[in-house]
This record gives structure tokens, C-alpha cells and sequence, in this order.
């Protein structure tokens, strides 16, 4: 996996964030989220938990997909701006167990 292009690179620092749009080339199948995080965290020299792919979307025809990755200063800050159900693909927000009534 390698990065093929920076689309787009800015600091929200409202959200407390770094966004970056990127397209991402492979060798075979389109990677997996939990793969593309590591490989950023890698490649930025961030923690993992602080990586958040909001959108990973393949290119038709190609070896390439578009990504849009979110890279926040704390945890908390994740957890404090990102949708829940973004959360809860990344581990970072447990399942809430329903009571039978």
C-alpha cells in the first residue's frame, strides 16, 4: 500500500483535527479500514487510536481507492466529535446492551 496522491491536507482547528484526502494504491483487493489505519499511523508517526477513516471508496478500474482520514490530537477528541456509528466500526465505542422490558 502506498499513497498516490495528497488531494487535500488541512488542520481543523476548531474540530482539533488534521484532514487529509487521499488516494490510496494496492496491490490486490481493497484494503481493509483497520489496514489503512495502521498504515497511516505508520506513515504520519501518530498513535492508532487517534486515526479515524471516515470513507474509503474504491476507484473503478483501478488499484486505487479515495480515502478520507481524520487524524485528531487526543482520543477524547475523537470520541467527542466523530459520529457514533464511525465510533463503533473503529472499536472505540462499545455496544450498548438493550434491557428486555
Amino acid at each position: 500500500m502506498k499513497i498516490e496522491e495528497v488531494r487535500r491536507d488541512w488542520v481543523n482547528k476548531l474540530l482539533k483535527r488534521r484532514e487529509l484526502e487521499l488516494i490510496i494504491g494496492y496491490e490486490s483487493s481493497t484494503p481493509k479500514r483497520d489496514e489503512v489505519r495502521k498504515f497511516i499511523a505508520d506513515k504520519y508517526g501518530v498513535d492508532l487510536q487517534k486515526v479515524i477513516v471516515e470513507k474509503l471508496e474504491s476507484l473503478f478500474g483501478t488499484l486505487k481507492a479515495k480515502a478520507h482520514i481524520h487524524i485528531y490530537e487526543t482520543i477524547e477528541d475523537a470520541k467527542r466529535f466523530e459520529r457514533r456509528h464511525i465510533l463503533k466500526r473503529h472499536g472505540l465505542l462499545e455496544e450498548e446492551v438493550k434491557q428486555g422490558g
